[in-house]
């Protein structure tokens, strides 16, 4: 791959994470109105906040701009759990931080073993554990699709030589 076609490619996807950068997309999923609106207060300076208020409304809530969701687990309906698998069906590397007032609903091993969040947070009002989780999340998340975009602008420049 020449040298000019590898440096156009580079340049493409800081420009797309540049454009990213300013406020990436959150989804907040919790049955309790006000623990959405806490963490909407809590979180909209930083990210673009998107709100939904059950299982299936945070799994039509995620899409490809989505850089982590913030899902609590015991909800009305589906619960936590079922969104994290439903969510990793279509979005496989989104970093998913369960953040729940619930310890007790599964062992935490089972959870990691079972559903491999980026993290499990209780609710004990320490949002800077969050807010810190949360920056981790992003940043794992972006250099997730800055590589892959790479590897796929490297594999189409392969083809296209040969």
């Amino acid at each position: 791959m020449p040298f000019k076609q590898l440096d156009a490619l580079l340049q493409q996807v800081v420009a797309a994470q540049r454009e990213q950068a300013e406020h990436p997309r959150i989804v907040v999923v919790d049955d309790d109105p006000g623990m959405r609106r806490s963490l909407e207060t809590l979180l909209r300076g930083l990210y673009q906040v998107v709100l939904a208020s059950s299982a299936t409304e945070g799994v039509a809530a995620v899409d490809g701009d989505t850089c982590a969701v913030v899902l609590d687990i015991k909800m009305k309906g589906y619960d936590g759990f079922w969104a994290s698998t439903e969510i990793r069906k279509k979005y496989p590397d989104v970093p998913i931080i369960f953040y729940s007032a619930w310890q007790d609903l599964k062992d935490p091993y089972a959870v990691i073993n079972e559903h491999h969040p980026f993290g499990y947070l209780t609710k004990d009002g320490d949002t800077a554990r969050l807010l810190d989780m949360l920056e981790s999340a992003v940043r794992m998340h972006r250099m997730t699709l800055y590589n892959k975009k790479l590897v796929d602008g490297l594999l189409r420049a392969r083809r296209e030589e040969g």
